[in-house]
């Protein structure tokens, strides 16, 4: 029996002794340059080999890449790299080698860990494989506003609209917990800044003309898959008294992507506000009459809507009746709402003016408004010519009332005066 005992210890020694000439091989992926790596673009892979088997040399070593989809080696590529003779741990310390590859991503690769295979053998043996994660994802933000649509296009003081925006999920794989702020009151903008006082939030708060009707300024959605579209709409009401321009909107996009980490897009919609000027054109006064061949008309242009009036210009041209001596064309330039500007013209009749009657007097008017859209027209406007009396009665009866009211202030300084003394 303890002949039996003697072999077994024997043999086991022997195996132990072999167990410790063959060579332990280690490899690790050490890094990938860039981590992550984006579809279609070229990472470098480093790989660390040892022997970790310090009494043991690892002869003729040797590594080859195995690249399947979505990773390549460019044509001419060696997969192979020999590294020799591999000493194990020594009394210097490990005897570590670093393999390089540069591998090509495919533009249609995924996001997300992608596996690489490199294989390795001492000798003449077998080759043994190792899969190796890489992270491939997009960097930008992968989820974007296609369009934005504003019903009606302008917007007029006072009024309601909708905003449609639609975002794209621009990657091949699903996205959740979709967010979108429009922020009304810029408070995505002042979160960035280091100080920020009452002040300016007040002034932030206040500086874009809407409200939400109906409707919270952030919305959301649970997923989006891979290029589907979604439109958020908002619907808005504009101050009555704003201004007539382009609104510039920030509007924050947030969302996990398939790594479930979380991004922030920020990004801007533009709205208009304005509507076309509601502007009237009248004849203020002339001194026309009967018998008188030439005189001069005054022409007003009032200005009773929202927006502005820009570059105004105005042209008359001669009719039958009627020639001017005056410059033809008049530039009057900006007609602010609730206001009024005129322009003066001198006339001459070939013809003579022998009895009352009204003539039509063709003017062209080209201007613009806040929002720089140009307008034109053409109108015609009648002209009354009547004889010099009336027009004395007319301009007397105008007069008197002017003067019973002068009347009424002197008299009433004259009490005035008399109770104080």
């Amino acid at each position: 029996m303890k002949n039996y005992t003697i072999i077994l210890l024997l043999l086991l020694l022997v195996f132990s002794a072999r167990a410790l000439e063959i060579p332990s091989i280690n490899i690790s992926l050490m890094n990938q340059d860039p981590d992550p790596v984006k579809p279609g673009d070229y990472v470098e892979l480093r790989f660390k080999v040892s022997n970790e088997n310090g009494r043991t040399i690892a002869e003729g070593l040797e590594l080859m890449l195995d690249p399947q989809y979505p990773f390549s080696l460019d044509p001419g590529a060696d997969p192979l790299t020999v590294i020799g003779d591999l000493p194990g741990y020594g009394g210097s310390g490990k005897n570590i080698i670093v393999a390089k590859y540069k591998v090509r991503v495919d533009d249609s690769a995924k996001e997300g860990d992608n596996k690489i295979k490199l294989n390795f053998r001492v000798g003449k043996s077998e080759w043994i494989s190792h899969e190796y994660v890489i992270n491939v994802k997009t960097i930008e933000a992968n989820l974007a506003i296609v369009s934005v649509e504003t019903i009606p296009e302008s917007i007029k003081p006072g009024d309601k609209a909708q905003i449609k925006i639609k975002v794209k999920n621009m990657a091949d794989s699903t996205i959740r917990d979709v967010a979108m702020l429009l922020d009304l009151t810029f408070s995505t903008v002042r979160s960035q800044m280091s100080t920020v006082s009452a002040t300016d939030t007040i002034t932030a708060f206040n500086a874009l003309p809407f409200a939400p009707v109906g409707s919270a300024t952030e919305q959301k959605i649970d997923m989006l898959l891979p290029g589907e579209e979604k439109t958020f709409t908002y619907n808005l009401i504009a101050y009555s008294d704003a201004q007539s321009k382009v609104y510039k909107i920030p509007v924050q996009l947030t969302f996990y992507d398939n790594v479930m980490e979380r991004q922030v897009k920020t990004d801007l919609v533009g709205v208009v506000v304005g509507t076309k000027p509601d502007l009237s054109v009248i004849i203020d006064e002339t001194d026309l009459v009967v018998g008188k061949k030439a005189g001069t008309i005054s022409i007003k242009f009032i200005n009773k809507g929202f927006s502005d009036v820009k570059f105004l210009d105005v042209k008359m041209n001669d009719s039958d009746c009627f020639s001017v001596l005056s410059a033809h064309e008049v530039y009057i330039g900006n007609v602010d709402s609730d206001d009024y500007e005129t322009a003066e013209f001198k006339l001459y009749c070939d013809t003579g003016l022998n009895a009352e009657r009204s003539v039509q007097l063709p003017i062209f008017i080209q201007y613009r408004d806040s929002n720089n859209n140009l307008y034109e027209e053409n109108i015609v406007l009648p002209l009354e010519i009547y004889d010099s009396s009336k027009m004395g009665e007319e301009k007397q009866n105008n007069l008197l009332p002017m003067l019973g009211v002068g009347a009424v202030l002197v008299v009433g300084f004259i009490i005035f005066r008399r109770r104080k003394k």
